[in-house]
C-alpha cells in the first residue's frame, strides 16, 4: 500500500457554489467509507483542503481526484505527495480530540 498527502489549493477566492459543495462533501465522504481517505480538513487560510490517503498505487488516487467535483468545476487544483509513514499514533482520534 502507498501513502499519500493531497493539498488542495483553491483557484480563486470566491465562495463555493453550495451544489458542488454538497457533492465534494459527498464524494469525499465515500471515499473515506471505502478506506481511501484517512483525514480530510481545510487549510486554517480557507486556501483549499488536505487530504491523507492510500491506495495501491498513484493512478488511484489521480482517478480519484480527476472526478472530484472541485476540480470537474476548475475550482480547486491538486499537488500530491507520496510519503512512506515510519512512526504512527495508534489512535488518531484520541490524539486529535485531546
Amino acid at each position: 500500500m502507498k501513502y499519500f498527502i493531497v493539498e488542495g489549493k483553491l483557484k480563486s477566492q470566491n465562495p463555493i457554489d453550495e451544489n458542488i459543495m454538497k457533492k465534494h462533501m459527498a464524494y469525499s465522504q465515500k471515499a473515506m467509507d471505502e478506506g481511501l481517505i484517512l483525514m480530510a480538513g481545510l487549510k486554517e487560510n480557507m486556501s483549499g483542503g488536505l487530504f491523507v490517503m492510500k491506495a495501491e498505487s498513484i493512478e488511484k488516487i489521480d482517478e480519484y481526484l480527476s472526478n472530484e467535483p472541485l476540480k470537474l468545476s476548475g475550482i480547486q487544483d491538486y499537488n500530491v505527495i507520496e510519503f512512506l509513514p515510519h512512526y504512527f499514533n495508534q489512535s488518531p482520534s484520541e490524539w486529535f480530540n485531546n
